[in-house]
């Protein structure tokens, strides 16, 4: 016996005209004659329907669907990541935490997928014009779907917990959002004595606004709700914690390509030269930190202004020193503090944020971003100063007081003119 590992539609003869049976991916078959290769004649085995499928929609080798390929959902994470402007590391834990990346139903049929996706949850969700989704009910099957609709979801919580909250949420937060909805999870993380007998009444009530299944909140999520508000949101912690340390080793892997191929991005270098490194906002003992993060930038195909611009960044962030920190409320580290809690440094181990010349490439790579591409041509392009400071304030670095931050990265910046 054989397994189709796509879906397909049965056709008459090899190359011929399609019937009306389609056949889902997970149906079991046997192999007739494969000797006419791009097609092969099959057998379905629950029918005794045969016709003819394009070969490399089968598994010949099994009768049953396997295990999604961790490499290839991981690759899919980062590819999303950039679309999304969502964490790669963040989908991957989920769908570990989920699924344990897997892409295929639960025995009894309740949940389907990495994401471990209900029906009800995905006719939700399936279909959103914001992005340009328009998935049927049958796609819940279809592991790609899924990763596209939970990215595209996560993403529209991440951005409506960040109004609610004023701020930026860690990747707890986010997660305790999307399965409480919005409102109940801002309720649960600014009054964390609230009861969670108070919190479910908040979400249930919710649920349809918020494109929440109301029955996962008794299922799939239970065992990440407990007695009140701080409670729920530290078991999620744990949960999500555990499920990136089996994770993320995959996520990096990709990232680390995409550092890699920072040349074939932004072009060839530029020479890293037209700046002031005697500013009073860089000791003589950071000279050559500074120096680093021009380099960096030069070779990255950003000139003299790019790169004044992201000095002044990295002087405000962290006063040119690698090994600083901020544990207050966040977890950033290094010359542009990188925040391991939902942002840019996610999935990053501290010392690998401390690292100057790590931190400036993953600096790079967040630029780098195909989400990023309008702000990066602007920034690229741009002749004042003051505009590339303000680009790489409000859509690179995005610290919380943008306008009162450019102002003030502005004024060291223009130190660093010669």
């Amino acid at each position: 016996m054989a397994i189709m590992i796509a879906d397909r539609t049965l056709r008459e003869t090899a190359g011929g005209a399609p019937t009306e049976t389609a056949l889902k991916h997970g149906t079991v078959v046997e192999v007739l004659d494969d000797s006419t290769l791009p097609w092969t004649k099959i057998r379905v085995k629950e029918t005794g329907q045969e016709g003819w499928t394009t070969d490399g929609a089968i598994d010949k080798a099994s009768d049953s669907l396997g295990p999604l390929s961790r490499e290839e959902v991981a690759w899919e994470c980062v590819d999303l990541a950039g679309v999304f402007d969502i964490n790669a590391f963040y989908l991957m834990a989920v769908a570990q935490l989920r699924s344990n990346v897997t892409g295929w139903a639960t025995d009894d049929g309740s949940r389907f997928g990495p994401i471990g996706f209900s029906r009800q949850e995905w006719s939700l969700n399936a279909v959103q014009p914001e992005w340009k989704i328009e998935y049927s009910s049958d796609h819940i099957t279809r592991w790609r779907a899924q990763m596209v609709v939970f990215a595209a979801m996560a993403s529209t919580r991440q951005r409506a917990l960040a109004d609610m909250l004023s701020r930026q949420p860690s990747m707890a937060e986010l997660l305790l959002a999307q399965v409480l909805g919005t409102e109940a999870a801002a309720l649960a993380i600014a009054t964390p004595a609230t009861g969670l007998a108070d919190i479910l009444d908040v979400a249930r009530r919710k649920a349809a606004s918020e494109k929440i299944d109301a029955a996962n909140l008794d299922g799939r999520d239970k065992p990440l709700l407990s007695r009140d508000g701080k409670t729920s949101l530290g078991l999620v912690g744990d949960h999500l914690e555990a499920a990136l340390a089996a994770s993320r080793g995959p996520v990096r892997e990709e990232v680390d390509k995409m550092i890699a191929k920072l040349d074939e991005h932004f072009g060839p270098a530029l020479p890293a030269t037209g700046i002031n490194l005697n500013s009073p906002h860089i000791p003589a003992s950071r000279r050559a930190i500074a120096s680093l993060i021009a380099e960096g930038f030069a070779a990255a195909g950003f000139g003299a202004i790019q790169q004044i611009a992201a000095i002044a960044n990295a002087i405000a962030e962290s006063g040119l020193n690698p090994a600083a920190e901020n544990l207050n409320g966040e977890r950033s580290f290094g010359l542009f503090q990188l925040n391991q809690n939902g942002g840019v440094g996610t999935g990053f181990p501290e010392a690998e944020l401390k690292d100057p010349k790590r931190n400036i490439a993953i600096m790079l790579a967040e630029i780098g971003k195909p989400h990023q591409k309008p702000h990066r041509q602007r920034f690229m392009a741009t002749t004042s100063l003051l505009e590339a400071v303000q680009t790489f304030v409000f859509h690179f670095e995005k610290p919380g007081d943008k306008a009162g931050e450019t102002t003030k990265r502005f004024k060291i910046a223009q130190t660093l003119v010669p």
